[in-house]
């Protein structure tokens, strides 16, 4: 979800929708933190987890609305239940991002772009949230689609493939990657892996000698491979059902 705690103050209060946005921490102590922030906010250079007063002095006139957590979590369960509607196989990431399974439904909803728009129609119409998507035969592909894609595009969709990562994910720099920190970063960087396609092509071996399974994956994350089962059908009594 686009910006999602901020998102959801705008669908409630109309009257600031035009203006940015930030959700932080008490305004008349200047306190905090950036929780979220408005695209329109962003513009002026205000980042999460910035200071409240350091984001202020880049945009003083910021509607600067106090964080409704249970308002935020009534809302990401409001969407899951959108998401139900498309498969049963959903499993949530965080309060703002979650990941579904569409291969058993593409005969009902059409192409997975297709059905992507007709998610993010609902998801508006009921919530006034804008959501990005990133597609991919795995949940790595589609996470890193999302994050470095999706919001670059004016639709918000953007699909990662075996066939065209070499094109778009391999030549971001390393810090992009999916389950790379600004320590990880350092630590590749120091070994001369500035992108995710120098990982993607560098030997397994040294990697897993220095950070074992980790390191692995790190490899498999680069080359867009991920094992990991999607998400699982919900339990019936104490039998799981199958996945399609």
């Amino acid at each position: 979800m686009e910006s999602f705690y901020a998102s959801c103050e705008k669908a409630d209060h109309p009257d600031i929708r035009n203006k940015p946005v930030i959700v932080a921490g008490d305004p008349k102590k200047r306190s905090g933190i950036i929780l979220a922030a408005c695209p329109l906010a962003k513009k002026y250079g205000i980042a999460t987890a910035e200071p409240l007063w350091q984001a202020l002095q880049k945009c003083p006139q910021a509607v600067i609305m106090r964080p409704r957590m249970q308002r935020y979590i009534d809302v990401s369960i409001q969407i899951t239940k959108i998401f139900e509607q498309f498969t049963d196989l959903v499993e949530p990431f965080s309060i703002d991002e979650q990941f579904l399974d569409v291969t058993g439904s593409q005969k009902i909803f059409g192409r997975p772009r297709a059905m992507a728009k007709t998610i993010q129609a609902a998801i508006m119409r009921e919530t006034g949230v804008f959501a990005r998507v990133g597609i991919g035969p795995n949940k790595v592909l589609a996470k890193m689609a999302c994050d470095n894609f999706g919001k670059k595009n004016a639709d918000g969709i953007f699909e990662l493939t075996h066939e065209n990562i070499g094109k778009y994910l391999w030549p971001l720099s390393i810090e992009k990657m999916f389950g790379v920190g600004h320590r990880m970063a350092r630590n590749l960087l120091g070994m001369g892996i500035r992108k995710i396609g120098h990982l993607a092509h560098f030997p397994l071996e040294p990697l897993r000698q220095r950070w074992g399974i980790n390191g692995e994956l790190l490899w498999l994350t680069a080359r867009g491979i991920d094992h990991r089962p999607s998400p699982l059908r919900r339990m019936t009594g104490k039998k799981r059902l199958d996945i399609i």
